[in-house]
């Protein structure tokens, strides 16, 4: 079960508090550090089987030099090697290699004349994922982050009832980045899988008043999503794993290349506001799909509602 050490690996990585404890149990560690400390920073395999987590100091996550992609710098930089050194040792005994499960993150927005929101999602229709990250850059001179949340109904870690606290989405100032995993008590390789399974929101302030046009993903830089963490001193940081021990990160196996953001209203994502909406929104409240887009009024709901709104703004 070496992705779990992985996983974990992973979260102390990005830790943020300390504490040191010693435990003889694995399992009974994964599901109760995060009671006892949510956030960890590094742990040592024991010969005798059993854990030791040992604290160096605060810190966001990341060694001294790390930066996020995109050159956001860590605002506090410390060191925290021993959680990477065990990262790549994982790596090497467990000889992963990425297998053929089929991801695709993708992310879908709305904007009015003073706020844009964006979905990210992921359809997952190979291996079930244990854990995901993702980056979001956005133009800082454009928008202005309100919040992040990340989806806690399919991420988490104990049990559907009683879920453990782990690291929220955190913003460099010109990205937001979500981490997200799955370990449940009951079913500790369950995974996440299915279609469309949100991984998180971000909601931004327009500070732009021209119109996007034709090309809103600007705000984002591009059509693509990244990795939520890129370590740059050699380590590894693994942000998608699935329950069958593959990293897909970097591989074919998974596609991030999908950014759309529309104004709202645009339920059919033509760039265009006309009475096609009015069947593209129908289509949409029959399937049971949601996308911001065609939520017109921003109640996050797709509904008859949504009609008028989008004829108010023909």
């Amino acid at each position: 079960m070496f992705w779990l050490f992985f996983i974990i690996c992973n979260w102390l990585i990005l830790s943020e508090h300390c504490l040191t404890f010693e435990i003889k149990d694995f399992f009974s560690f994964v599901f109760n550090f995060y009671k006892m400390a949510p956030d960890l920073l590094g742990f040592n395999l024991m010969n005798s089987g059993s854990l030791k987590v040992s604290c160096f100091s605060p810190n966001t996550g990341m060694q001294v030099g790390d930066q996020i992609e995109g050159g956001a710098e860590v605002k506090k930089k410390t060191l925290c090697g021993i959680g990477a050194i065990l990262s790549s040792a994982v790596i090497a005994a467990s000889s992963i290699t990425a297998m053929a499960a089929d991801v695709d993150v993708y992310a879908e927005g709305a904007y009015t004349d003073t706020d844009l929101v964006v979905y990210i999602y992921a359809n997952i229709t190979g291996d079930p994922l244990v854990s995901a990250g993702v980056q979001l850059p956005y133009d800082n001179t454009k928008l202005t982050l309100t919040s992040a949340v990340k989806n806690t109904d399919d991420w988490y870690f104990g049990t559907t009832s009683v879920k453990y606290p782990y690291q929220d989405p955190q913003d460099t100032g010109s990205s937001v980045v979500f981490i997200c995993g799955k370990i449940d008590e009951g079913n500790p390789t369950a995974g996440v899988t299915g279609a469309r399974k949100l991984i998180g929101k971000a909601t931004f302030i327009r500070t732009d008043s021209t119109d996007p046009g034709t090309s809103p993903e600007a705000y984002f830089g591009s059509t693509s999503l990244g990795l939520g963490v890129i370590r740059t001193d050699g380590e590894v940081f693994a942000n998608f794993v699935t329950a069958g021990e593959a990293v897909l990160d970097n591989t074919a196996s998974l596609d991030m290349t999908s950014v759309i953001i529309r104004e709202r209203g645009d339920a059919n994502a033509d760039h265009l506001i006309t009475n096609s909406d009015y069947f593209a929104a129908k289509t949409l409240i029959t399937t049971g799909i949601y996308k911001v887009y065609a939520d017109c009024n921003a109640d996050n709901l797709i509904t008859n509602s949504d009609f008028f709104c989008i004829k108010s703004l023909m």
